[in-house]
This record gives C-alpha cells, sequence and structure tokens, in this order.
C-alpha cells in the first residue's frame, strides 16, 4: 500500500499535463474564434493585430492559417509571406498554402506562387484550386501552353466553373485569342446575366474587335451598367471604326461619317478632357485623310501647343496635311524624326513611310535626296517576301513601289527620256497593268503629249475596279484641258470637283482649272539704243502691256493690249503707241484671235488683227495671221507717214519636252510700195537637264528680200543672218512651286547684206527669273550685243524685263 501512491505518480502527472494541454487549447481556440468574429463585423486591422500576438504567443498553426488568411484579405501580401518565413512548403495547411500563393501571385513574386500552388496538386492531384492558380500564374509569367494545359487539369477536376471561365478569358486576352475570349465572357454572362464586370468585359472586348455595334446592343440592353461616359466612349470608338475603315478600304464617306461621330463627342459638354484629347487626335488623321490640310494643321498646331509633342500616328497625318498644303520642308522633318523614332515603319508593306518622304523630298527638289532615300530603300526590298501565312512567296509590293518611284524621279529631275525608256520595259513585262498605264500617261502630259496621254489613261479604265477609276478619269479631262479642249470638258470637271472624292487627282485638277481659266495682267518693257538690224531699227523703248480676262466654259477669253514705243532719229524724239482690245475664240483644235484698236501719236490709224492657229496633233500648229496697220512699223516708217499690213504663216514642230521649232514667211506692204518678204526658222534644244542644272541651245535663220524704195528705216536690198545661243540655267528651289532662276547666255553668229561684207555677231546676257507660282512670275536680265547696220558693226546694251500677274 505504501508504494502505490508513488506508483501512481506517473499517472498523475500525465493526467495533469494532459488536463493543462487541454485547457490552453481550449483557450486559445476561443481567442482565435473571437478574433475571427471581430474581423467578419468589420475590425480588420484590430483581428490582425490580436491574431499576431495570439501567434507570437503560441505558435498555433490554427492562429497562423487566420492570420495568414485576414492578413491576405487586407491586401498585406508581404506580411502575410512573412508570416512564418523559416516555414517549409509541407508545414503549411491546404488553405495556407492557398492563401500564400495567392498573395505571392498578387506580390508579383511567380516564382514561388508557383511552387506553393504546385504544392497543393501535389498533395492532391485533385485540388481544383491548386490547378487554376497554376494556370493563372503561367499566365502571368507569358507560358501560355503551360496555363492552358493547367485549364484543361482544372476543367477535368472541377468542371465548368466561373472561376474557369474567368481564367479562360484572361488567358485568351493576354494571347489576343479574342475567339476564346468573347466565347469565355458570353459563357460567364450566360450564367450571371447580372455580372456587371463581365458585362462591361464583354462591351470593352466586342469595342476592341471592333464590333461597334454589338457593344452597342450590350449597352442597349443593359443600361444601367453604362454611364453616360460610356456612351460618349462607345460614339468615339464608332468613329475611330469608321475612320480606320475608310482609310484602308479607300472609302472616304465612311471617314466623314467617322469625323461626325468625332465632332458629336468633342460637341458635348459633359465629355471628359481625357476622351476630348483622343478625339481631337483621330480628328487630325481624319481631315488629313479627306485632304481638309489647313484644319488638320490648324488643329495639330494647338493641340501641341496644349499637350506637347503628338502622337506619332497624327505627326504622320499632321506630315501628310503639310505637304498637301505645299510646304514639304516641314513635313520632312516630321517624316525623318517618325523614321528615328520607328525604323521599321519606313518600310511597313501597307503603309511606308518612306513613300511620304519620298514625294516630300521631291516637292522640295531635293532631288538628290530622294534617289539617295530610293537607293536605300531598294537595297533593303528583296523582290519577293513571304505572305502573311509565312509559306507563301509572293510579289513584295514595297519593291514594286521604289521601282515606280524611281521611274517618276527620273521624270521630275528633267531626264523624262529615260523614265518613258524605262517604263516601257516594266510595262512589257505587265502590259496589264493599269497603274503602269496611269504612270505613262502622267509623263506624257509633263512631256507635252495630252493626245498621247489620254489614249494611255483610257487604256488604264477597263484594267482598274470600277470604284477605282477616278484617276484615269481625272487623268483624261486634264489631257483635254492641257490641248485646250475645254468645250464639255471644263462641265465634267466642275461635277468631278463637286462629287469625286477627296484625293491627289481631284486637288491636282482642281488646281489646274483655276489657274488655266484665271485673268491674268503680264508686262514686258525692253531697252536698246543702236541701229539694229531688222525692221524695228533705232528703238530705245518698248513696252507691252496685256490684260487676259478670265476663260469662259469653252476656254475663250477677251484681251486687252497697250503697245508703247519711243526712239531717237535725227536728234527727233519718235513716239507711238497702241490700244488694243480683241477676243480669243477656242474652236478646239483650232483657235481663232481678233482684235482692233488705234494707234496715237505718230500713228493715230486704225489697225485690226486677225489669227488662225490650228494644232491638229500634240507635235504640229500651224499659223496664219494677217496684222492691219502692224504694231511692228519701224518708227521711222511713222515719222515719214508711211503704215505697213503684215501677213505670216507658220509651222512649228514640237518634238519632246527638249525639243521645238518653227519654220515661216511674211510679208510686210509698206505704203511706200515697198514689200518686204521674209522666211525664217528656228529651233530649240535642251541639251542637258538635270535637277536644278539646264543647258538649252538654239539657232535661228532668217533672210529678207525689199524693194529698191528709198526709205529712213532700214530697208536692205537683201539680207540673211544665222545665230545659235547657248544658254546656261541655275535654279535655286525658294519654296513649293517657286524658284530663282539665274541664266548665263552666249550667242553668235553671222550677218549678211547685199552689198557689204558679212560680218560676225555676237551677245553675252545675264537674267534672272522669279517663278513664284501661282501668281506671279518676273524676270530681268542684261545683255551685250555686236550688230551690223549697213555693214557697219555696232554695240549695244539691251536692258529687259517682264512680269505676269495671275489673279487667283
Amino acid at each position: 500500500m505504501q508504494n502505490r501512491p508513488s506508483s501512481l505518480l506517473p499517472i498523475c502527472l500525465l493526467a495533469c499535463l494532459t488536463s493543462g494541454v487541454a485547457y490552453g487549447q481550449t483557450t486559445t481556440d476561443a481567442q482565435r474564434e473571437a478574433l475571427v468574429i471581430q474581423a467578419r463585423q468589420g475590425a480588420l486591422e484590430t483581428s490582425i493585430d490580436g491574431l499576431k500576438t495570439l501567434y507570437y504567443q503560441t505558435r498555433d498553426i490554427r492562429v497562423r492559417e487566420d492570420l495568414v488568411a485576414l492578413l491576405v484579405r487586407a491586401g498585406r501580401h508581404q506580411e502575410a509571406l512573412a508570416v512564418c518565413d523559416w516555414c517549409l512548403t509541407e508545414n503549411y495547411s491546404d488553405s495556407e498554402l492557398a492563401n500564400l500563393a495567392g498573395a505571392a501571385r498578387s506580390a508579383g513574386d511567380y516564382d514561388q506562387a508557383l511552387e506553393l500552388f504546385r504544392a497543393l496538386t501535389y498533395r492532391d492531384p485533385s485540388n481544383a484550386q491548386g490547378w487554376l492558380g497554376q494556370a493563372l500564374v503561367h499566365t502571368d509569367m507569358e507560358n501560355y501552353t503551360l496555363a492552358d494545359i493547367s485549364l484543361q487539369q482544372y476543367n477535368q477536376v472541377a468542371g465548368t466553373t466561373t472561376a474557369g471561365l474567368e481564367a479562360r478569358g484572361y488567358l485568351a486576352a493576354k494571347t489576343a485569342n479574342a475567339t476564346q475570349e468573347l466565347d469565355a465572357r458570353q459563357s460567364l454572362i450566360a450564367e450571371d446575366p447580372s455580372n456587371t464586370s463581365e458585362l462591361q468585359a464583354l462591351y470593352r472586348l466586342a469595342v476592341g474587335l471592333g464590333a461597334s455595334s454589338a457593344a452597342r446592343r450590350i449597352m442597349e440592353m443593359n443600361p444601367e451598367v453604362f454611364s453616360d461616359s460610356d456612351r460618349l466612349w462607345l460614339t468615339y470608338y464608332e468613329g475611330v471604326t469608321d475612320i480606320r475603315l475608310g482609310i484602308h478600304t479607300d472609302q472616304p464617306s465612311r471617314t466623314r461619317s467617322g469625323l461626325e461621330q468625332l465632332n458629336s463627342v468633342l460637341s458635348a459638354p459633359d465629355a471628359p478632357q481625357e476622351l476630348i484629347t483622343i478625339a481631337e487626335y483621330d480628328k487630325v488623321v481624319a481631315l488629313a485623310e479627306l485632304r481638309r490640310f489647313s484644319e488638320a494643321e490648324a488643329l495639330a498646331v494647338r493641340l501641341e501647343n496644349q499637350h506637347g509633342q503628338l502622337p506619332s500616328y497624327v505627326a504622320r497625318a499632321r506630315a501628310h496635311a503639310l505637304n498637301g498644303m505645299g510646304r514639304p520642308e516641314e513635313a520632312i522633318t516630321l517624316y525623318e524624326n517618325l523614321i528615328r523614332q520607328s525604323p521599321k515603319q519606313a518600310t511597313n508593306p501597307d503603309d511606308p513611310l518612306n513613300e511620304g518622304l519620298f514625294y516630300s523630298y521631291t516637292d522640295a527638289q531635293r532631288f538628290r535626296d530622294a534617289d539617295k532615300l530610293l537607293e536605300q530603300w531598294r537595297a533593303s526590298e528583296p523582290e519577293q517576301r513571304l505572305d502573311f501565312t509565312q509559306t507563301v512567296r509572293i510579289e513584295n509590293p514595297n519593291y514594286q513601289k521604289v521601282l515606280l518611284l524611281e521611274v517618276l524621279l527620273d521624270a521630275w529631275r528633267g531626264r523624262e527620256a529615260e523614265a518613258s525608256e524605262r517604263l516601257a520595259a516594266y510595262q512589257a513585262q505587265a502590259p496589264a497593268d493599269p497603274y503602269l498605264w496611269i504612270i505613262k500617261g502622267d509623263i506624257e502630259r509633263s512631256r507635252g503629249w495630252p493626245r498621247k496621254a489620254e489614249e494611255s489613261y483610257q487604256q488604264a479604265m477597263p484594267l482598274l475596279p470600277p470604284d477605282q477609276q477616278e484617276v484615269a478619269e481625272h487623268g483624261v479631262l486634264l489631257s483635254r484641258l492641257q490641248r485646250g479642249q475645254w468645250k464639255g470638258t471644263t462641265s465634267e470637271i466642275a461635277t468631278e470637283i463637286a462629287t469625286a472624292r477627296p484625293s491627289a487627282s481631284r486637288d491636282d485638277m482642281a488646281r489646274e482649272w483655276r489657274e488655266q481659266r484665271a485673268p491674268q495682267l503680264s508686262s514686258t518693257v525692253e531697252r536698246s539704243k543702236g541701229q539694229g538690224s531688222g525692221t524695228q531699227a533705232s528703238r530705245e523703248w518698248r513696252y507691252e502691256v496685256l490684260l487676259e480676262g478670265p476663260r469662259n466654259d469653252n476656254g475663250s477669253r477677251p484681251f486687252a493690249q497697250r503697245i508703247g514705243q519711243y526712239g531717237e532719229f535725227e536728234d527727233e524724239d519718235l513716239y507711238a503707241s497702241y490700244n488694243v482690245a480683241g477676243y480669243e475664240w477656242n474652236l478646239h483644235p483650232a483657235t481663232v484671235t481678233l482684235a482692233a484698236g488705234h494707234g496715237s501719236q505718230l500713228n493715230e490709224d486704225f489697225l485690226a488683227l486677225a489669227e488662225l492657229q490650228y494644232a491638229p496633233t500634240d507635235h504640229i500648229t500651224t499659223t496664219l495671221g494677217v496684222e492691219i496697220n502692224t504694231t511692228d512699223t519701224p518708227l521711222r516708217a511713222l515719222r515719214d507717214g508711211i503704215n505697213a499690213d503684215r501677213y505670216r504663216a507658220e509651222v512649228a514642230y514640237r518634238k519632246d519636252e527638249r525639243g521645238a521649232g518653227a519654220l515661216g514667211v511674211m510679208a510686210t506692204d509698206f505704203d511706200d510700195s515697198n514689200l518686204r518678204q521674209s522666211v525664217f526658222g528656228y529651233w530649240n534644244q535642251t541639251l542637258y537637264h538635270l535637277d536644278r542644272w539646264q543647258v538649252n541651245g538654239g539657232v535661228q535663220a532668217s533672210a529678207s528680200r525689199n524693194d529698191d524704195v528709198e526709205a529712213s528705216y532700214y530697208n536692205p536690198e537683201r539680207d540673211a543672218s544665222l545665230a545659235g545661243v547657248l544658254s546656261v540655267n541655275y535654279e535655286i528651289p525658294i519654296d513649293y512651286r517657286q524658284s530663282f532662276i539665274q541664266t548665263v547666255s552666249l550667242g553668235s553668229g553671222r550677218y549678211w547684206q547685199e552689198d557689204f561684207d558679212s560680218e560676225n555677231t555676237w551677245s553675252i546676257g545675264y537674267q534672272h527669273s522669279w517663278e513664284l507660282a501661282p501668281n506671279v512670275n518676273f524676270e530681268y536680265g542684261i545683255a551685250r550685243e555686236r550688230a551690223v547696220y549697213d555693214g557697219v558693226p555696232e554695240y549695244d546694251n539691251v536692258i529687259s524685263a517682264g512680269f505676269v500677274w495671275r489673279f487667283l
């Protein structure tokens, strides 16, 4: 009996310890549960602090589970991960693993998150949360194949669930798989039609896909989900979609509709500032595409001042607008900056920046830069490239484009013949290419062959789709206008300008029509002192002022002219002037000019002029003219009371843009019974033309026979002259279609007069020309000449000036 208590001592101790542990567990659980309830009631931070204290006191696993869960719930992910930073993965319960994996993912620690989610599926391959978590983390890490495999495992374990559909939608969005994302989000809405966030996500997806009609249906079916701001954004997206489709499908009407929608957004009083800004950016693009260049540039300038550097797509549209406004140097700066920022866009097959830069270079007459650009571009483009499937080789459109731009550059640099030859070689390979025919027509028009150009444009028309024939049609109208076939053409041009879609060809046609029908004032003045050889001897000053009225729809116009002359003879001042009014009838291919007027001072008689020009081809023009009391009557003859009538006939031949000449005969009938009979001919040829330099040569010959009449005016019995001149022009571009040209000329010849020895003649001159198209051109120059008068050489200084002012 004495030994019994001692034998019971271990049992009692065990019983006491056991009861103490049970008491401690009961107390910890009670405290834990109380703190969890406190968190449920809203005191989350207080509950977390209590659980932290309790866990550090007890190291209880269940306390840790709740602490981790509440920290994750509070978004304190790093703290959750640090609760037991010494714990191993196997120390965590399933719920802890799930919460900690989610915390690691939210904190951006994808490797740890993936390790924890995998631990769940290692413990239990049927753990749906582990597979779902892996799918999400793999998607975050762009391991899309592994993400898809994890989702498949999840679906096998859990079936179709909302969480699985959301994960599938997330993966589809990250991989830009719009079809899968659309399917997932539609399934989510089918399970829960009141799911606001998914409705909004589906709306955004529809907008992103360009399915604005579907987005609007979603909005109309769920009006309570969307605000007025959402509706404005949808209108903006619809407008942008229309603009982009209009540009890519070449449908200006759709672009115009998109612009109207943008304007409705911008006029809304409650439009948010962010929306206003991007809508105005897209408005610049739409205005430039519709060739409303001035509006696009003004808006782009304002946006740049307000928001700083423009987005690249807006800067590109601005460059297009600047070039269209005739400001190519500014466009060049923008294009070059865009290419530096994104070199690949320079050769983008759909819309290469190099093309816009090329046209800007050529408009600025920076032909060497354009040539260098094409050389580099061509070197980077293979003749063929892979199609969008990357399996089939097709013709490289950029390579073909460079070849055609090289043809145009040759023509614009002054090598039209070379351009035509190169184009003919391309046409031999592709005779049914309509754009080759259009370029051929453009070059032929520039070479002065409008009839040939019209034939080329007509060849292109049946090869073009019906909705793309406008360029060729406009070429035909321009060709007719150029050769003088105004009747009927002008009404067609007016219709095209009013109804045709915006295009470069429409703008060119409108410009040509406006400039050719505009009234204009021109004047020339020349001073020379010397006897000279010719009917107008002893002239010192001569000026002409011509005012031409606007052309009507048939190409006809009225005109008025003032001619004045001054000279000296035997210390006597001689003056004569003429006032003439007339009308030019366009009777294509003939032109009839009739004029009448009256002289004053030395010549106070009535005068009249009649001229018939007939141009049956692009190369031949014939002229017949009669002048009663001609204004070229010598002042000395007028001083003696002698008037003269003139009759002339001429055949002119124009080979091409480089060569032209004429042969003519003329008879001048003086009142003193003298009949001067003359023949003349000339040929002018461009010997060299490249970029700014041009070398021209000319040769002229004439001969006359006069009756043996005693006259004070120069009246050789017979004479003949032969002369040639060589001129060198150097052009300095000032601005678009504006330049300053310097010309140096050297001439030499031989003059023969009956009863006198033949003598050499020569001339040297220097001239400035300012071409300030489309309104004003003016020039002035000085020359030194050696002429012959009755066998006596004489030297003369000739000063000349002139201008043309077009009233546009």
